[in-house]
C-alpha cells in the first residue's frame, strides 16, 4: 500500500537537517489502490492477455502464389490444450 510521507517535525526542526544521514520520516496518508469497476476488467482481460504472449509469425508458402502467416506460439497453444484434452488432465471447455 502506498503512502503519502515527509520529513518528521524534530528533524524538520533540527539545524543540521541538510548534513544528517538518520534522518525520519513520517507517513501523512494511505494511498488505496483504486478498484476498477468489473465491466472494464472484462473487457481488459482478453486485450492485456493478448498483449503479454510473445508472438513469433512464420510465413509458410503452400503454392507459387499463395503464402499463409501462422503465428507458432497460438499452434503451441492450441496443441498443449488437445494433448492434455485427450488425457482428460485440467480443464477445457467444449471437451
Amino acid at each position: 500500500m502506498p503512502t503519502i510521507s515527509r520529513l518528521c517535525e524534530q528533524c524538520r526542526k533540527c539545524p543540521f537537517v541538510s548534513k544528517c544521514n538518520r534522518k525520519r520520516m513520517e507517513a501523512m496518508e494511505y494511498l488505496e489502490p483504486k478498484v476498477a469497476d468489473s465491466a472494464s476488467v472484462d473487457y481488459a482481460a482478453p486485450v492485456l492477455a493478448d498483449i503479454l504472449v510473445k508472438h513469433d509469425y512464420r510465413d509458410i508458402k503452400v503454392g507459387e502464389n499463395t503464402t499463409i502467416t501462422i503465428d507458432v506460439e497460438e499452434l503451441k497453444q492450441q496443441m498443449k490444450e488437445e494433448f492434455y484434452r485427450e488425457l482428460g488432465i485440467g480443464f477445457y471447455s467444449g471437451a
